[in-house]
């Protein structure tokens, strides 16, 4: 009887392990596929209130940090032409990056007089065949027009489909980093106000590239080319194209527009509130 019951309570020893070990893994949100090195999500963006943010339409709008300038915003829908990025259930990632991307500079251009907002592409196309000469070429439209942020609009996939929520890639240049930092959690906090989870930033260093130092540079070309250039250059991966969850934000104009209205207010927050670099 003693050895019977020494059994049954081994059992149910390995059993509750098994069971923990699969929670942890299934909360991981990166441990799918991850590799390289990356730096610790944080969960806590900076909050702002109405108070904080220059809103259109508004009585008594508070004075930004810097008197109002014309700030030239550059949007980048990711992929286009033979590279139509992600695609699951119907959805293609390339032609909803452009829609994103448009419903920004509609909200931008019609609700801020102080902003010129420029599409990197506005057809299904890409910039160049080759993808390193593409992705050059779409930080280079922002760097010809001597535009203060470039934000390469994409959306997330994963293999297994159950990865949610949103994230934003930022260089891990010294000359842009923080600044980036602040524009990401601008852009995320308010998606997350929509309800989707914030997964925080990401940086990630090149398995194959480094500088004079032998320091890696970033692994993505968008933050690497953006930082060469003294370029506020960030990813924003708004959600999971192949997430049940996620995909109510995807389904509908209606949902898509509420997606685009929260990333233009939260560039117009950073851009108003943090933005220090070129100033002076």
């Amino acid at each position: 009887m003693k050895k019977i019951v020494t059994m049954a309570v081994l059992f149910a020893l390995l059993m509750l392990c098994l069971c923990a070990c699969g929670d942890d893994e299934e909360d991981d949100i990166h441990k799918y596929e991850k590799v390289g090195k990356y730096d610790d999500d944080d969960k806590n963006p900076p909050t702002a209130g109405p108070e904080d943010l220059v809103t259109p339409g508004v009585t008594g709008t508070p004075t930004p940090t810097f008197a109002p300038k014309q700030y030239v915003i550059v949007l980048d829908p990711g992929h286009g032409g033979k590279d139509p990025g992600a695609g699951y259930d119907g959805r293609v990632e390339a032609k909803l990056n452009l829609q994103l991307a448009n419903m920004i500079r509609d909200y931008l251009t019609t609700n801020y007089s102080n902003v010129t907002v420029i599409l990197t592409r506005e057809e299904n196309v890409e910039l160049d065949p080759d993808k390193g000469t593409d992705l050059r070429a779409r930080v280079g439209v922002g760097v010809t027009n001597h535009a203060d942020i470039v934000v390469s609009l994409h959306l997330n996939a994963s293999n297994n489909h159950k990865q949610h929520g949103s994230m934003v890639c930022i260089s891990k240049q010294k000359n842009i980093t923080d600044q980036s930092k602040k524009l990401a959690d601008c852009i995320l906090k308010r998606l997350e106000n929509l309800g989707l989870t914030n997964n925080g930033t990401l940086k990630r260093d090149s398995l194959d590239t480094f500088d004079d130092d032998g320091v890696p540079v970033d692994y993505y070309a968008i933050c690497r080319h953006g930082a060469a250039n003294n370029l506020i250059s960030i990813i924003v991966e708004s959600c999971f194209i192949d997430s049940d969850e996620d995909a109510v934000h995807l389904k509908s104009e209606e949902a898509l527009l509420e997606m685009a209205e929260a990333e233009a207010k939260g560039i117009m927050e950073f851009l108003t509130k943090y933005y220090t670099h070129g100033e002076g």
